[in-house]
C-alpha cells in the first residue's frame, strides 16, 4: 500500500513540475483528435435545365489533421498541416419556380486539403505547464462524394435522386484560440476555439426518379454546378509532441 502511495505521489508531481519545450529550434509535431464543425451559409447552384436555386444549409464536420512544424522562436511555430474531413450536410431548398411540399437533400463528402499554419504561444520570461496559443491556418485540396434527396409537391408528384460530386476544389483558412496543457515536458494536449471559411466549388452528376400521383414512373440523367461558401465556429482538441533541438557536440 505505501509503495502504490508513493508511486502515486511520484507521478503527481512529475505532472505537477511539468513545463513546455518551446525554445527555437524544438520540433512541432502532431494531430487533432478531431475538429467539429457546426457551419451556416447560402450557396447557389446553377442547374443543366438552366433553373437557379438558392438555399440555406447547415453542415457537420469531422476532421484529422496531421500537423509538424517549428519554432522559428521560443513563442513562434510555422509549419505544415494535412486536413482529411468528412462532412455530412442536410439543407431545404428554396425555388420559387416549383410548389414543393416537402424537399430534403443529404450529401456526404470526403476531402483533403494541404496547407501552412502559424501558432504563437504567450507567456513572458518562462513558459509553464498550461499555455495560452493563438493559431492561423489555411489549406486547398481536393474531395468527393454522394449525395441523396426526396421531394414532393402540392399534385402529389414525388421525386428520389441521388449524385455523385466529381472536380471538387476545396479553400479554408482560419484562426483559433486555444490551450496547451502539458502533461509533460514534451507532450502537450490541446484544446480551443475559432472561427473557420471554407470554400467549395464542384460538379454533381445526378439520376432522379419522377413517380406521379397515378403510379407512372420516370428516370431522368442530370447535373449541376456548386459554388459553397461556408463560415462558422469550430471546436478542436489535440496532442503534440515538442522534440528538442540536438545539440552539437
Amino acid at each position: 500500500m505505501k509503495k502504490s502511495l508513493l508511486i502515486l505521489a511520484v507521478f503527481f508531481l512529475a505532472l505537477t513540475s511539468a513545463r513546455a519545450q518551446t525554445t527555437k529550434g524544438t520540433l512541432f509535431v502532431g494531430t487533432t483528435l478531431g475538429t467539429t464543425a457546426y457551419n451556416f451559409g447560402t450557396s447557389t447552384y446553377t442547374y443543366s435545365d438552366a433553373d437557379i436555386k438558392s438555399q440555406d444549409q447547415k453542415n457537420y464536420s469531422l476532421s484529422l489533421s496531421p500537423q509538424m512544424g517549428v519554432f522559428l522562436t521560443d513563442h513562434l511555430i510555422f509549419g505544415g498541416s494535412l486536413d482529411l474531413s468528412y462532412a455530412h450536410n442536410t439543407s431545404n431548398v428554396s425555388n420559387t419556380t416549383d410548389n414543393l411540399l416537402i424537399n430534403d437533400a443529404t450529401t456526404n463528402t470526403t476531402t483533403f486539403s494541404v496547407g501552412p499554419f502559424i501558432r504563437y504561444y504567450f507567456f513572458d520570461s518562462k513558459p509553464t505547464k498550461t499555455l495560452l496559443y493563438f493559431q492561423a491556418e489555411a489549406g486547398a485540396g481536393a474531395g468527393g462524394g454522394s449525395s441523396t434527396g426526396s421531394t414532393l409537391n402540392t399534385t402529389n408528384t414525388s421525386t428520389s435522386t441521388t449524385g455523385n460530386t466529381s472536380g471538387e476544389f476545396i479553400f479554408r483558412a482560419g484562426g483559433s484560440l486555444g490551450l496547451t496543457h502539458f502533461i509533460q515536458k514534451n507532450i502537450g494536449l490541446d484544446i480551443g476555439i475559432g472561427y473557420s471559411y471554407d470554400y467549395e466549388n464542384y460538379s454533381t452528376s445526378t439520376t432522379t426518379q419522377t413517380t406521379t400521383a397515378t403510379g407512372v414512373s420516370t428516370s431522368v440523367p442530370g447535373s449541376y454546378k456548386a459554388k459553397v461558401p461556408q463560415s462558422g465556429i469550430s471546436l478542436t482538441a489535440g496532442f503534440h509532441f515538442f522534440i528538442p533541438e540536438k545539440k552539437q557536440k
